[in-house]
């Protein structure tokens, strides 16, 4: 399978998960008390962070050279920092007061995904030196949610909890969904097609702040031996399910892969767009509709969302008014100052002028 092929398929992979982050993050004002809501809400935040997790640590080097560590700054970093201060911004003009998370010192609502990557890609190189790094990744997020000093403060709990995840992702091949067995695409839709199910099955009140990765065990009530078998189901059924998700989206080409190229503008702007949109009523006369309306008229609104955040216009003026300009001032230049080159044991003392001046 060509590069350009795996390239598609990643990135119409990463097509529907923006949307879903989208779409998630719009039916999660409205889910209280109500179960078709709160069941559709469950199988998307089943699988669908833990499965971006995955495909980031597709692209993850276990040994970063200097561009990569650059590219971590300019790509993380800088949107991480920049929207930071822009959605705090947008708080206090619309709602007259900063967000809770800055009382928690924690990344501003979805935003804590960057600071979970850039850790993620920190902490890569230490545990690929490791025998059973997935393993080892998993005892210790379910240690960590024991503690109830490891919440949403700087991410921690998160980064902890999806980082086996990015690991997996890491351990497997860009192309590993297509190198499957056509026969096997069946069983990827009998467990998709269960758990769409079971979510619908599940009572409303499921404490679905297990899929959040953001809890301890104690706030959870859940501080024991049942608690941890819980999470360790969590685990599982996360896979299986974002696995076999990701099995069937890599099977045709969906026409999503200008929108996974661009899954970062989404993922930046969506959440301002959610914003003006609660605080304008709108969010509020969607979800008073019966189920049905309420259904399409959130899904067409998701869809919107993302169609304009992905256009290269914004890209564009994105790069050029924000995140330029934040890279100037936060990140050093790709290469740094020119400086001497070490010369090489086998060269003559000849070549140091050239080698300085490459």
């Amino acid at each position: 399978m060509s590069s350009q092929s795996r390239s598609a398929t990643i990135d119409n992979i990463k097509g529907v998960l923006i949307f879903f982050v989208v779409f998630g993050h719009l039916i999660e004002m409205h889910i209280e008390g109500d179960h078709f809501l709160h069941s559709i809400w469950i199988f998307i935040y089943s699988f669908h962070m833990p499965m971006f997790a995955l495909v980031s640590g597709m692209f993850s080097k276990a040994v970063p050279d200097e561009r990569d560590t650059s590219q971590l700054v300019k790509n993380i970093a800088v949107p991480l920092i920049a929207f930071e201060l822009l959605y705090e911004c947008a708080e206090f003009l619309l709602k007259g007061q900063f967000s809770i998370y800055t009382g928690l010192i924690a990344p501003y609502w979805m935003l804590w995904y960057l600071l979970s990557l850039f850790s993620w890609r920190l902490l890569l190189p230490v545990f690929a030196r490791l025998q059973f790094p997935i393993l080892i990744a998993i005892v210790l997020a379910m240690l960590a949610t024991y503690s109830e000093h490891i919440g949403y403060t700087l991410s921690l709990s998160r980064t902890l909890n999806f980082f086996p995840f990015f690991l997996l992702g890491w351990s497997m091949r860009a192309d590993a969904f297509n190198r499957l067995p056509k026969k096997l695409v069946w069983l990827s839709g009998v467990v998709v097609a269960l758990a769409l199910i079971a979510s619908f099955l599940l009572k409303s009140n499921f404490d679905y702040r297990w899929l959040y990765g953001s809890y301890s065990l104690h706030r959870l009530g859940a501080a024991n031996l049942t608690g941890s078998m819980f999470q360790a189901l969590q685990y599982l059924v996360s896979a299986s399910v974002g696995l076999a998700f990701l099995h069937l989206l890599s099977q045709r080409d969906l026409g999503l892969a200008n929108v996974g190229k661009r899954s970062m503008y989404v993922f930046l702007w969506h959440g301002l767009a959610l914003l003006i949109l609660e605080k304008t009523g709108a969010v509020t006369e969607i979800f008073s509709m019966e189920d049905l309306p309420m259904t399409i008229i959130s899904f067409g609104v998701s869809l919107l969302i993302v169609w304009a955040a992905s256009r290269e216009i914004t890209e564009t003026l994105t790069q050029k008014l924000i995140l330029r300009p934040f890279s100037w001032l936060l990140s050093k230049p790709f290469g740094g100052e020119p400086g001497p080159k070490a010369i090489p044991a086998n060269k003559p003392a000849a070549v140091t002028k050239t080698a300085a001046a490459d």
